[in-house]
């Protein structure tokens, strides 16, 4: 059975906030709804078929334009996409 899209978002967001989190608050106790329009549109992203690159350019947009944080445009997001891609399987 597939995953609806309200798991694979609740997945997706889980995922940013462990292995992307450019606002640093996922030690913070409590709800992190930070990142829920990004997971929302990773999960659009990936159900048009969107490629790694294409992933990877849009959280580095994401950064840089609507989060403040241009330095961080250059880490590698490889192991995040590659745990993105094993949730999309089970979309």
């Amino acid at each position: 059975m597939s995953m609806d899209r309200s798991a694979a978002e609740a997945s997706i967001e889980l995922a940013l906030l462990e292995q992307w989190d450019p606002l640093g608050v996922s030690s913070a106790p409590g709800e992190h709804p930070e990142y829920h329009g990004f997971a929302h549109e990773i999960y659009n992203l990936l159900a048009r078929g969107g490629s790694d690159v294409e992933v990877a350019r849009y959280l580095h947009r994401a950064e840089d334009s609507e989060l403040g944080h241009p330095e961080l445009a250059s880490r590698d997001l490889a192991p995040l996409v590659t745990r993105l891609r094993a949730i999309e399987r089970k979309m």
